[in-house]
């Protein structure tokens, strides 16, 4: 089975930025420089798809690379098999897109 059949094709922003806030120590509160705390609530509920420029300054908050929060999204469990089936999959598409 590839790679690309077990990457969920739906990004979970919310589970994401709950996830790495947490594991950052921080609440809410803490990430106000980068949004509203209804905004931050609205993505972690899933009533909202964060921007590009709003993924920079919620990284930003967390001292997280944006891919990070973005690789984070697209992991069904937050656990190193997750994570390294992910970053094994953009591995091959950077790969296929350059020997092309």
């Amino acid at each position: 089975m590839s790679s690309r059949k077990r990457v969920p094709p739906q990004a979970d922003f919310g589970r994401a930025l709950q996830q790495l806030r947490a594991a950052r120590g921080l609440v809410q509160e803490d990430m106000l420089l980068a949004t509203s705390r209804r905004h931050i609530s609205r993505i972690e509920q899933g009533h909202q798809v964060p921007s590009i420029r709003t993924i920079e300054v919620l990284a930003e908050q967390m001292q997280i690379h944006p891919l990070t929060l973005v690789a984070a999204a697209y992991c069904p469990d937050f656990d190193a098999a997750s994570v390294s089936e992910i970053l094994k999959t953009v591995r091959a598409d950077f790969k296929k897109i350059s020997s092309d």
